[in-house]
């Protein structure tokens, strides 16, 4: 018996192909392209991609292997992609209307179009990562940041925040509530929102922070040699699951399962798939996985995340620190992986399927399977003891 953690989705057909719909969400064309424009950011190498043979053989599986995005541009997360992809893609597309012409990171770098990029003050709402990230590419192109932080963010996250040069703005209130103000005081003083969130006539920021986590998917990919054939990947609102989900989907002959992994209090990708359509998580997000502390889904991602994804599950908040040690402490052999609490819930998500032995048959997981998790931040405070 299927255990009530992990729910089938039934509008998942193996024989549903990735259509104009999907690429709207994630655009597959020019990810290479992509990959050498980032070689002119500061600090920019692939992130590794780590083989965990010892632990594989422990959990009855062929392969595993974690993309390790805690050293992302030494920021210590995937978002890092998102919001400096989304920022570029803002400036780059002024510069464009203005001039008629298309600019490179390297010419927006070099402060020749200022009389165009100056005007733009950047801001966002995040619970950490997110923020740092919108900050890192500000930062980067000389630009003011503003960042609405929820209360749950810790300490540690609003002061990377301030150190890439943001204002923060502390809202007594959830992510929610800090998405709601972030667009009011955007509104009123013309500040340009980057959201990895969508709403209402608001997508095309979304859409440039997606092509940014597509990144890692590729690079993923060309490190492997081969391609996975379950993929394990956490989800908030759910930007890294349509990246890669969408990546995945596009470019391989053979569609991975895909396993969408939220904490139970932030479940609102599980909630939504049961009812068929977008619909709130059933708890009040309150999780120490403070990057899928979510409680609705960004509507663009549907299309990709609610019709490909082949399961969604859930994890308790007991089994987040287990994984981290796991990461930080491995077996024999495989290499150690510093990982925040959102960072390892993939993993928490792989090794609570495979301890129940009717989720991992109805996975279809064997020692034939290749599974890819996402390490999507490391640590920011104090290692797992």
């Amino acid at each position: 018996m299927i255990p009530s953690w992990l729910a089938p989705n039934p509008r998942a057909t193996r024989s549903m192909t990735f259509g104009r719909e999907q690429q709207f969400v994630v655009n597959p064309n020019g990810i290479p392209e992509l990959c050498e424009d980032l070689k002119q950011c500061p600090r920019h190498v692939p992130t590794p991609l780590l083989s965990l043979p010892a632990l594989a053989g422990r959990l009855g599986v062929g392969e595993i292997r974690v993309k390790d995005e805690s050293q992302r541009f030494g920021f210590g997360a995937f978002k890092a992609l998102g919001g400096v992809i989304a920022v570029y893609n803002t400036l780059s597309g002024a510069v464009g209307d203005a001039y008629h012409s298309s600019v490179t990171f390297a010419d927006l770098l070099t402060g020749d179009y200022d009389e165009i990029t100056k005007r733009f003050v950047f801001s966002t709402a995040s619970s950490g990562n997110h923020g740092r990230s919108v900050a890192a590419g500000a930062k980067l192109f000389g630009n003011r940041c503003v960042v609405f932080l929820p209360k749950f963010t810790s300490a540690e996250k609003e002061a990377a925040i301030r150190a890439r040069g943001a204002e923060v703005v502390r809202i007594d209130g959830d992510y929610d509530t800090a998405v709601a103000e972030c667009k009011r005081v955007s509104a009123e003083k013309g500040w340009t929102i980057i959201s990895d969130t969508s709403w209402e006539g608001y997508d095309s920021a979304p859409r440039s922070v997606m092509r940014g986590y597509t990144v890692l998917a590729h690079e993923a990919l060309v490190q492997w040699g081969e391609a996975p054939t379950h993929v394990f990947v956490q989800a908030g609102v759910g930007g890294l699951a349509a990246a890669v989900i969408g990546y995945l989907w596009a470019v391989l002959p053979t569609r991975p399962v895909f396993v969408v992994v939220e904490p139970a209090s932030a479940d609102c990708w599980f909630q939504s798939n049961l009812a068929g359509h977008a619909v709130p998580a059933s708890g009040n997000a309150d999780t120490a996985m403070g990057g899928l502390a979510c409680r609705e889904i960004s509507p663009i991602t549907w299309p990709v995340v609610g019709l490909a994804t082949d399961w969604f599950m859930t994890i308790e908040e007991d089994e987040v620190m287990p994984a981290r040690r796991l990461l930080a402490h491995p077996l024999d052999g495989d290499p150690a992986i510093a990982s925040g609490p959102s960072g390892c819930a993939g993993m928490a998500g792989f090794c609570r399927v495979a301890a129940d032995a009717s989720a991992f048959a109805a996975l279809k997981l064997d020692r034939r399977s290749r599974v890819l998790l996402i390490n999507s931040e490391g640590n920011l405070g104090e290692a797992p003891a």
